[in-house]
């Protein structure tokens, strides 16, 4: 089934030059249809913001009026579903951003100095006014210009950007040979945010850019990292700072990124001063060093595994302090560590250790067997099987001492992989009826289809939201009291009691297929007065689902060929 079209949550008015969000105005029915009035009327001429092609106020017999593409458009990152109901909305509010006072006042000064710079073609200075098309791809930079014959385009950041937005602008201009400029306004360069280290790490030369508004002429407050050794060779880093005019940058034509202090390059080479320096004594010294280092490895390891051993014997429901002495453990100490242990070579039984302790152990083992589950840092095989075939998860079941005292996702967490014979075995698994093994065994296929194990446990927490999806991937309701054929109760049911979530259940009813069966059977018109409430009053959405959404549910969040 094909991806259906994504609405817009912005449009540009080119008549009024506002900016409409259709999140507020949408919401206010009586203003919604003055705004579709407007448009028909042609008292609106409504473009994307991102991309400039035409827009149309669109809406359908479930749907509230939104914006929408002309049929027919050309690329666009709003339209293309590339993104999750997340980034979608945080994409937006990085457009709203550059009609903020703030931003206008940047571009506007850096259009002007720009005026009185040497080598800049004045004629050329288009300030949020000239889109740059190339391949069907369209970018509109906040300033361009030409400078000696070279294009530069300026990118002003107030707001938190993605790291796919920063990496579209990267390579788009790299990909046509335009040097991109990133101008940051208010930042901290001892605590760098998230984006600030997505720009950083663009290039090897670590640079940030700020406007020097004090300058009666074009300079830059560039910021860069400088690498230093100290008295007793010891390789760090500082922060300077040069206010540098574009002559006094260098413009790298690979990258097409402009730096005035090389960090990268010159960090190599003051690394290889420091090993020239250090050539006579490391041979020695890492020779004492690693002594004392196994030395010191050894005799944690020896009072860890003995704690362990007393923990056991006295049948020790609590192993919280081990824990923390595991976690105090670096990455060496951790390799002589699981070393001492063994626990990942095969016991002369040829059985792993945790098979044989899930299949002997009694119930005031089972604190034991949850601390060795839960510390991943402890290594051993969790897919190992028996001289009979027999798994971990058929043998945590197989034991009815410990069954109800160790929960099944500790091994998936671990990364155990569901096997068709756990499965079968599952089916005969005697203990559940049949709906809580049909509920059981979707969770845990849910488990086994994560990428990231660490999800587990959010795919317990949302386990009914998963249920929803699932059931319309599979087009046969799952983990809720309905018949088959009531679709028109189930979705009612998921739109009144799940509807901070509603965009992500919505987008899975549309893509598989289960909006065209609701619109077919909805005769009373029971879903469609639910979901006309909802989008009068629209709740405010939950993205605490997204991670596991988009690991699970890759279909919905990215444009597969032959989707």
């Amino acid at each position: 089934m094909g991806r259906y079209e994504r609405s817009i949550k912005i449009a540009f008015d080119k008549l009024s030059g506002e900016i409409l969000d259709a999140d507020e105005i949408f919401d206010i029915t009586k203003e919604a249809f003055e705004i579709r009035r407007k448009y028909h009327e042609k008292n609106l001429l409504l473009s994307c913001y991102e991309c400039d092609q035409d827009l149309m106020v669109s809406g359908s017999k479930y749907d509230r009026l939104h914006f929408k593409h002309k049929p027919g458009h050309g690329n666009c990152v709003l339209a293309d579903g590339n993104l999750s109901p997340k980034e979608l909305d945080k994409f937006t509010n990085i457009l709203k951003s550059k009609e903020s006072d703030r931003h206008k006042q940047l571009k506007n000064k850096i259009g002007e100095l720009l005026l009185e710079v040497d080598g800049v073609d004045k004629l050329s200075i288009a300030i949020d006014s000239r889109f740059i098309i190339r391949d069907g791809e369209k970018r509109r930079p906040d300033v361009y210009c030409r400078y000696h014959e070279k294009e530069l385009v300026f990118e002003i950041q107030l707001s938190d950007l993605s790291l796919g937005y920063i990496l579209s602008r990267h390579d788009f201009y790299r990909k046509n040979g335009m040097y991109l400029i990133w101008i940051l306004d208010n930042f901290d360069i001892h605590n760098q945010n998230t984006l600030e280290r997505d720009i950083k790490y663009l290039t090897k030369y670590e640079n940030f850019f700020k406007l020097n508004e004090s300058a009666q002429t074009f300079n830059l407050d560039c910021e860069y990292k400088f690498p230093f050794l100290t008295p007793d060779n010891k390789l760090l880093t500082k922060w300077l700072k040069k206010s540098v005019s574009l002559s006094q940058v260098k413009f790298d034509s690979e990258s097409y990124q402009i730096y005035y202090y090389n960090f990268g390059d010159n960090k190599s080479k003051t690394e290889a001063y420091q090993r020239t320096i250090a050539k006579d004594l490391v041979e020695n010294d890492r020779k004492k060093a690693d002594e004392q280092r196994f030395s010191n490895a050894t005799l944690k390891t020896n009072n860890i595994i003995k704690e362990i051993k007393e923990l056991r014997k006295v049948k020790s429901q609590d192993f919280n302090s081990v824990s923390i002495q595991i976690s105090k453990l670096d990455e060496y100490e951790l390799q002589v560590f699981n070393s001492t242990l063994g626990f990942a070579d095969k016991l002369k039984s040829n059985i792993s250790p945790i098979f044989k302790w899930l299949k002997t152990a009694k119930k005031d083992d089972a604190a034991f067997i949850r601390f060795i589950l839960r510390c991943d840092v402890i290594e051993f095989d969790i897919n190992d099987t028996d001289k009979d075939g027999k798994t971990a998860f058929q043998a945590a079941h197989e034991n009815k001492d410990i069954y109800k005292y160790i929960p099944i996702k500790l091994l998936f967490q671990r990364g155990y992989r569901l096997t068709e014979s756990d499965e079968i075995f599952f089916s005969e698994f005697q203990g559940h009826d049949s709906k809580d093994k049909n509920d059981k065994i979707t969770i845990y296929k849910l488990y086994n289809k994560l990428t990231d194990k660490t999800l587990v446990e959010s795919v317990c927490t949302h386990s009914k939201l998963l249920f929803i999806i699932e059931s319309a991937r599979q087009k046969e309701i799952i983990g809720f009291n309905y018949k088959p054929t009531e679709w028109i109760a189930f979705s009612n049911n998921a739109i009144q009691y799940y509807s901070k979530y509603w965009e992500y259940i919505e987008l899975a009813f549309k893509h598989f297929g289960i909006w065209n069966i609701l619109t077919d059977s909805d005769k009373n018109g029971t879903f469609a007065k639910k979901v006309h409430a909802f989008y009068s009053e629209m709740s405010e959405q939950d993205f605490d689902f997204d991670d596991v959404f988009r690991d699970i549910y890759p279909e919905l969040t990215y444009l597969h060929e032959g989707s």
